[in-house]
């Protein structure tokens, strides 16, 4: 038997460590590259893409907002996207409901809360919203609409129609109450058309439906019949026109001007006050805080001046007989 140079076996020995010690490396060591892949599936959230659904969201075991869309995103239990949602929110409390509509909408879960984009539409027992974009937090009872808003309500005592139109508006439709900013206009329809309309204007609005009033603040325009009445801020107590009550009260730099028709044509009538409440039953308005009227070239002043509607009469009540009816020509003198 010959055996090798110890040299050579010492040399073969270290090749086989070596070697081993590579492989070895090789199975545990994972490429920087595979790492970083693991790593980025991990933080992306998985989600779920459905086409034609109905979606449902229990609590306490009862569908709380159902809706049926054209397609869902769902990414993991954290939020739901769709396009087309229409669906219904349930008041669980009141057994009343809440409809919605949209091209797109966002649900996100753990906080109820509702995002509603392009052609918005949100429909209540009592009212219909319409907005560019909606924000509805469910708990809350708050929704935020902004981008072309739209009002179209029904007041819950008198039935008459409401029509507001606003750049932006907050609103509790559980509670009746909605608050209407920027460019606000609309238009109070009677529920007997022979009663008429009123059309006003304002930098904000509040609708409180529960007590059948709106409150108007900044640049104040209101038109009732041959009427343009203008002010700082008004209140409409929709409940009162067929009431010996105030129907409308303005304040703040109060302007009626009247466009009447005379055996002589057609001529305007001007009152100015700091303070004016119309009667819708008796067809009047009552000036008060320095009121003056002037029509034609007569001026009157006094303490309280009564304007009847359609009738060239004016009532004066000024106990200081203080009265003053002058040509402007010599009120100049």
């Amino acid at each position: 038997m010959k055996f090798r140079d110890p040299k050579s076996i010492i040399i073969i020995a270290v090749f086989v460590v070596m070697n081993s010690f590579i492989i070895w490396k090789s199975f545990t060591q994972v490429a920087p590259g595979l790492t970083e892949n693991q790593k980025a599936k991990a933080l992306a959230p998985e989600f779920t893409l459905i086409e034609q659904l109905d979606y449902f969201h229990l609590k306490d075991g009862i569908p709380q907002m159902s809706l049926a869309a054209a397609s869902m995103r769902s990414i993991g239990e954290e939020q739901a996207e769709f396009e087309f949602p229409k669906g219904v929110y349930n008041y669980q409390e009141k057994n009343k409901t809440l409809r919605y509509q949209a091209e797109a909408g966002i649900y996100k879960k753990e906080n109820e809360v509702l995002k509603l984009t392009t052609e918005v539409k949100v429909t209540t027992d009592e009212a219909e919203y319409l907005a560019q974009k909606v924000i509805y937090y469910f708990k809350k009872d708050l929704i935020l609409g902004s981008g072309g808003v739209r009002f179209n309500g029904e007041d819950l005592k008198t039935r008459d129609q409401v029509t507001i139109a606003a750049d932006s508006m907050r609103a509790n439709p559980n509670n009746k109450y909605t608050h209407f900013k920027g460019k606000v206009e609309g238009a109070l329809e009677r529920k007997k058309k022979y009663e008429g309309r009123l059309i006003f204007s304002s930098e904000s609005l509040e609708l409180e439906g529960q007590k059948s009033m709106a409150h108007l603040l900044g640049d104040v325009r209101i038109k009732r019949s041959n009427y343009l009445i203008t002010a700082g801020k008004a209140d409409l107590h929709m409940q009162n026109f067929n009431k010996s009550l105030k129907y409308f009260v303005l304040n703040d730099d109060v302007k009626m001007t009247e466009t009447m028709e005379t055996p002589k044509g057609i001529t305007k009538r001007n009152a100015f006050s700091e303070r004016l409440e119309g009667f819708g039953r008796e067809q009047k308005m009552v000036l008060t805080g320095a009121p003056r009227v002037e029509q034609g070239k007569d001026v009157i002043k006094g303490y309280r001046i009564t304007v009847r509607e359609n009738i060239d009469l004016i009532e004066v009540d000024d106990a200081m007989s203080d009265v003053q009816v002058k040509r402007k020509k010599e009120l100049k003198d």
